[in-house]
């Protein structure tokens, strides 16, 4: 082979030789550019987890700082009403029989204002009702006589009508105060029934007895001597009474007794009023 083309295959085969050389390094290159393109994504990823871990945590720490807060608020007023419930219970302990005191007082005003009449400041229909039934039911298991007084003070409304309601007031105080005079029993009972009417309950007593006290009514209401001049009775102010006597019985309803001694009331009004009538039904 001469010289020259002996140079000609040796520079070829140099030339080969590199361009295969560069291949490989290409390849190799190519090869670590995916590797750092991975690697990047990866350390894109991480970052990206790395900032939502820090963001949740930059959220968590505020809420920790918001319910720390709140806490502390909490802890003060729960602090100022312990300190104001201390002050009220050393008053209270400190004053406890004066309370007491208060308290039962104003229980005793309460029960008064459900059971005594405004007016008159007797028994009032309530409490006349509950009482009744007690004393119907208490009757009937020890086998005794129960009375009822219905009293209705004569011609009211004419009283009213020429002395005016103030005067018809204080009519209504006297006659109640009157007939709660007359009763001399604990366990007897006075009572405004309804307007001018008053209701006596007289327990363990026969028709005798209930009459008696009636008519006691009539004479110590005429006593007083409280003027009515429109009154078709007398000149002065009177009451009718109607009286009922029975032997209470379980079987049968305590307001048959209320309407037998209205009966009895009705027969001293058609007989001429003041005056004091048994119903004998």
């Amino acid at each position: 082979m001469e010289p020259e083309n002996h140079q000609i295959v040796t520079n070829e085969k140099l030339f080969l030789a590199k361009v295969e050389r560069l291949e490989q390094e290409i390849q190799l290159l190519q090869a670590q550019c995916i590797s750092l393109k991975e690697l990047l994504n990866t350390k894109t990823i991480h970052e990206e987890q790395l900032s939502q871990a820090n963001y949740r945590l930059q959220t968590e720490i505020l809420d920790r700082q918001q319910t720390e807060t709140a806490l502390r608020l909490l802890l003060d007023r729960l602090s100022s009403e312990k300190n104001d419930l201390e002050i009220i219970l050393d008053t209270t302990t400190s004053h406890s029989d004066t309370i007491e005191a208060l308290l039962y007082d104003r229980a005793l005003s309460l029960a008064r204002e459900v059971t005594i009449d405004g007016l008159t400041q007797i028994s009032n229909r309530r409490a006349f009702d509950q009482r009744l039934e007690q004393e119907w039911q208490r009757s009937s298991r020890e086998h005794m006589p129960l009375s009822l007084l219905l009293c209705d003070v004569d011609f009211f409304k004419r009283y009213n009508d020429r002395y005016g309601h103030p005067a018809g007031d204080d009519c209504l105080r006297a006659v109640a105060k009157t007939i709660e005079t007359c009763t001399r029993r604990p366990a007897d009972m006075v009572a405004r029934y309804g307007g001018e009417e008053f209701a006596v309950i007289l327990p363990n007593t026969l028709k005798e007895g209930a009459t008696f006290i009636a008519e006691e009514v009539c004479h110590a209401i005429a006593a007083l001597n409280i003027p009515h001049e429109s009154s078709f009775v007398k000149k002065c102010v009177s009451v009718s009474v109607g009286i009922s006597t029975t032997m209470p019985d379980r079987n049968v309803h305590a307001r048959s007794l209320i309407e037998s001694a209205d009966k009895g009331l009705y027969l001293a009004k058609n007989q001429g009023r003041d005056r004091a009538v048994f119903n004998s039904d």
